[in-house]
């Protein structure tokens, strides 16, 4: 069982062993969370992409109840513990969806933010494609918002720029850095 806070909103998880971070909530994600809602404005179409248990929906279906907020993981596990946590925390705007990227997903569905703490043990081309992906489902001046680890930043840094023209660094730790990119028409 984790408990943790964010900008007030208190939310109780149960977690799994194999599932990523399962005793608390890591230095990253926190550091994602905070960046974001720090981000001026408010977003209606929310994906937390790659959900794990659930802290990073959770948390910004929590903070914005107007929203509709979607979750994806293609770990069965994953999927099951972050619906149960949404239920157990009674927490209405966020669906939880099994889904390999993208791919269970509307494809005409658009996002104004997409936020992920990255499986990136899973190699580059995982959060290339993720990354690409993201663009094409972004909305007009929509937002991908991603923490890795801070050695992994050059080439993060790239596969953003590569698909954004640009990206900024929200925020940098000592282990972990925020990054974003803006979709921006041409």
């Amino acid at each position: 069982m984790v408990k943790f806070e964010i900008d007030g909103a208190v939310l109780t998880c149960e977690t799994k062993p194999d599932l990523f971070s399962p005793k608390n909530l890591d230095t990253g994600t926190r550091m994602l969370l905070e960046s974001v809602i720090k981000l001026p404005g408010s977003y209606t179409n929310v994906l937390d992409w790659g959900c794990g248990w659930g802290a990073i929906g959770l948390t910004l279906a929590e903070l914005q109840p107007e929203s509709r907020v979607t979750a994806v993981d293609s770990d069965i596990a994953a999927v099951s513990t972050a619906t149960a946590n949404a239920e157990n925390n009674r927490v209405h705007n966020l669906k939880v969806v099994a889904s390999h990227g993208f791919d269970q997903l509307d494809q005409d569905q658009k996002f104004d933010i997409i936020v992920s703490n990255p499986p990136t043990h899973r190699g580059r081309e995982v959060l290339e494609q993720m990354v690409v992906e993201s663009y094409q489902h972004l909305t007009a001046s929509g937002r991908l918002v991603v923490v890795v680890e801070a050695r992994l930043k050059p080439w993060v840094a790239r596969a953003i720029k590569s698909s954004f023209g640009d990206y900024k660094i929200l925020k940098r730790g000592p282990k972990h850095v925020v990054l974003t990119g803006i979709k921006v028409l041409q």
